[in-house]
């Protein structure tokens, strides 16, 4: 079994590793996440409502495929979904790195996450190296900017990414 491994804090500092306690919606199971720490963590904030996070889970399991030096996990952040509804959602999908829920949105606070999708790139020291949109449209397929993509290319290239901050497109994360 891999075991993941989670850093947190503000976006400007560096953070502090922690393990994640919690329900994995994709089989309702409780779960303990660790990150490898070796690697940079692309941390995602998704909705079960949001038709701008439902179009990404093919490209999102198509990254981590493709990028395999980078952990993934997800959170489903909101405190007005009903956790039976959320895990009816996520349980039809194929998605093959943990959603956590997040209730209480104690994970969209710490990361400041706004919408959903909203994503994160962590470095294994806890540096920001990407925050915001996975791409410039709500609709995956109408994108013709993959900021996440070509950020997670940099990185894996050694490379500062061209663009490190980008408008993340969707629902607002209800808190």
């Amino acid at each position: 079994m891999v075991k993941y491994i989670i850093l947190f804090g503000l976006l400007s500092s560096v953070v502090k590793a922690e393990i994640i306690k919690g329900l994995d919606l994709r089989d309702n199971k409780k779960v303990e996440v660790r990150i490898d720490e070796e690697k940079p963590t692309v941390y995602y904030f998704l909705s079960a409502w949001c038709p701008c996070s439902q179009g990404t889970f093919t490209h999102l399991n198509k990254l981590q495929k493709d990028f395999p030096q980078f952990n993934f996990i997800g959170f489903h952040s909101s405190v007005v979904i009903p956790t039976e509804e959320a895990f009816k959602y996520f349980s039809k999908l194929k998605i093959d790195f943990p959603i956590i829920q997040d209730k209480e949105v104690i994970y969209a606070d710490k990361f400041k996450a706004v919408k959903t999708p909203h994503v994160f790139v962590y470095s294994p020291e806890g540096e920001v190296l990407f925050q915001g949109g996975a791409t410039n449209s709500k609709t995956f397929e109408k994108a013709n900017k993959f900021f996440l993509k070509d950020a997670l290319t940099a990185l894996s290239k050694g490379e500062t990414p061209k663009i490190t901050n980008a408008r993340a497109l969707g629902c607002y994360i209800q808190r």
